[in-house]
């Protein structure tokens, strides 16, 4: 603004600045430097509000009784704040006296003489009791569960079990990893002749897709038997299938043991372990589970070029050279041999290892029929009414399709564009090691920038690459950059599906039904996935794949737009839980305490409630239920 009487001008920071003879009357100069100054004043505001949200995001938690955003959570405790911590948002000191205590209902008076009563008790409280009693701050992050019976998130036993759930996924799910290798050589030298391309395509959606639909029955029987029973079953089964299906002489049998019996096995000793990593971690829930996922991924780098050498070495042998057919059953055959020792031998280890934080075991299930309580898992309708669960279930559904073709379509795709099976077999390989290598990392970054805002970012990014550049590879070298992009990003699923619903139903019982309607409902795209994408290649096209492509692009974008919802959802608990901090700090008042703010000599407390009420109307204003405010919350840049 220009100030006519004194030729100044008066910036934002209310300092005066003379301007020189010429321009002390222009009134486009003074208009100019105002609208500069408020634009900035603005966007430093702005700026500042979105950094003290994620500071707050990202701090600990207090028990959230409620799936409700719209609800003011009560905090455990009574608070008292500090003037001088104000400019960090007033982190509080709780007490645990006045439990489920309503801040907004209590007079300044009576809140001030309760807090005095409080204190001095608290001053009579060892550090121990104080320290095993604390409860901090509410942000809306994760479940009540989860809090007050709160995971180690450290501990040798912790992080073993983490490994053991990487070596039980790396020699389970991770070694059919090596699949697409199998499928190029039943696919192309008629392993069975007559046999059809669907009924091989149904042995990998079967391996991936069934074990998903029955590991309900693997939580269930966790719940009424010892865990490591249903696991050292489960180990039996998948060395059994491995060596069965290499003696298998017709593809029927094929399909029984390598896809149906095999799938079984996967279920009952990798399904439990969705449900034993939560209890253990909290905090660092995704990396861990970026850690125990890498196990696909590296199941692919220790299998997919064994596979292949000990395939080829028999092909290649001049023994076999009138009679490829016996030297292909005999390769598939000892490679899949080679697999069932292997795999029997570490997840034998594995399952000696693991131990979960909490009991499994339910006394009372063992009441209930198991028919009835499988049912129950399936139709927990207080659970599916919530709209972030739904969220999680279908984008995990519709990920899926993306992610399986993705998986096991790369070493047909080096065939189809002219590259040989060794070719084929290294870009496998290689995304193989891009799977090992980047779900931790991603892990990692979704612990630190939110798991929905990575999950987010990492399947818009591989939208990207399948658009703009699968579709467009024709070259060796160019496939090897895409199955190494696209690998290291393309596990996002199995690095967060399991934490984020932890993150909304905590990690007890209800995890178990929740992450068994997940996985029923998920595996269904698994099982479908790769026969759909191989019914879409069109061999007479230019390019085969490109419906298989398309369609894959397409599941990652609808899969992106089904997790905005879920995103707002969490951004508005953060929210309302970071408007209930501001709540005491209406009633809160010092008057001797004063400070100097631009000249002017005001009580301290006078401006903490002026702030409050300021920050008060900008949540409230964010959480209207509005189209303008619920699409701000859904793009916020915040944490979650």
């Amino acid at each position: 603004m220009l100030d006519s009487d004194d030729n100044y001008s008066v910036n934002s920071d209310g300092f005066h600045n003379q301007y020189p003879q010429g321009l002390e009357n222009s009134d486009n100069v003074a208009i100019s430097k105002t609208i500069t100054s408020n634009i900035i004043t603005r966007t430093s505001t702005i700026l500042s509000y979105i950094k003290e949200d994620n500071k707050f995001a990202k701090t600990q938690v207090e028990p959230n009784p409620s799936y409700d955003p719209n609800e003011i959570i009560k905090p455990e405790g009574t608070a008292s704040y500090s003037l001088q911590n104000y400019d960090n948002i007033g982190k509080p000191i709780v007490s645990t006296k006045r439990k489920n205590a309503d801040l907004e209902n209590i007079k300044s008076a009576e809140y001030n003489e309760e807090h005095d009563d409080e204190q001095d008790e608290d001053d009579d409280e060892d550090n121990e009791t104080k320290k095993s009693n604390a409860v901090l701050e509410d942000t809306g992050e994760y479940n009540v569960f989860d809090i007050e019976n709160r995971p180690p998130d450290k501990g040798f036993w912790a992080w073993t079990c983490a490994f053991c759930v990487l070596s039980i996924n790396t020699f389970s799910w991770g070694a059919n990893s090596a699949f697409g290798v199998y499928l190029n050589y039943y696919t192309t030298m008629e392993y069975f002749p007559g046999a059809s391309m669907e009924q091989y395509v149904m042995i990998g959606g079967l391996c991936l897709g069934l074990s998903f639909i029955v590991c309900p029955i693997t939580v269930s029987l966790c719940r009424r038997y010892y865990f490591k029973i249903t696991m050292s079953i489960g180990t039996g089964l998948i060395f059994l299938s491995y060596w069965l299906a290499s003696i298998s002489k017709t593809v029927i049998q094929l399909i029984m043991f390598q896809g149906f019996l095999m799938s079984i096995g996967f279920a009952l000793v990798a399904g439990s372990c969705f449900i034993i990593l939560p209890t253990w971690f909290l905090k660092k829930r995704s990396i861990t589970q970026g850690i125990a996922s890498a196990g696909a991924g590296l199941g692919g780098i220790i299998f997919s070029r064994p596979v292949d050498q000990i395939i080829k070495s028999y092909l290649d042998n001049p023994k076999y050279a009138n009679n490829q057919h016996e030297a292909l059953r005999l390769g598939i055959s000892w490679s899949l041999r080679m697999q069932s020792f292997v795999c029997g031998f570490m997840l034998v280890i594995s399952v000696i290892l693991i131990r979960t934080y909490r009991p499994l075991i339910d006394p009372k299930v063992k009441e209930k029929p198991f028919i009835h309580e499988l049912y129950a898992f399936l139709v927990r309708f207080d659970i599916l009414k919530q709209i972030p669960v739904l969220c999680v279930i279908f984008w995990n559904m519709i990920y899926g399709l993306a992610y399986t073709i993705l998986l096991f379509s790369l070493s047909s795709y080096a065939t189809s564009i002219g590259l040989t099976y060794q070719q084929g077999s290294n870009v496998t390989t290689v995304q193989s090691v891009a799977q090992t290598i980047g779900r931790p990392l991603m892990g990692m970054c979704s612990d630190k920038i939110g798991r929905v805002n990575s999950t987010i970012f990492f399947t818009t990014l591989i939208t990207i690459f399948i658009f703009f550049f699968w579709i467009f590879v024709t070259t060796y070298s160019a496939l090897l950059a895409f199955a190494f992009l696209v690998g290291f990003i393309l596990g996002i699923n199995w690095v967060n599906f399991g934490p984020m619903t932890a993150d909304i139903v905590g990690g007890g019982m209800d995890l178990t039904h929740t992450i068994s309607m997940m996985m029923f409902t998920g595996g269904f795209p698994f099982l479908i996935a790769e026969l759909v994408g191989l019914k879409l290649k069109r061999p007479e096209m230019e390019k085969p794949f490109l419906y298989c492509q398309i369609l894959c692009g397409v599941s990652c974008i609808i899969s992106v737009l089904v997790l905005l919802p879920f995103r707002e959802w969490k951004v508005k608990r953060i929210l309302n839980a970071r408007r209930k901090q501001f709540l005491p700090k209406l009633t809160f008042d010092d008057t001797d305490e004063t400070t100097n703010i631009e000249n002017e000599t005001i009580n301290k407390g006078q401006f903490i409630n002026e702030k409050a009420e300021n920050e008060l109307n900008r949540l409230d204003k964010m959480l209207e239920n509005n189209v303008s405010s619920y699409l701000l919350r859904m793009f916020y840049p915040i944490a979650v």
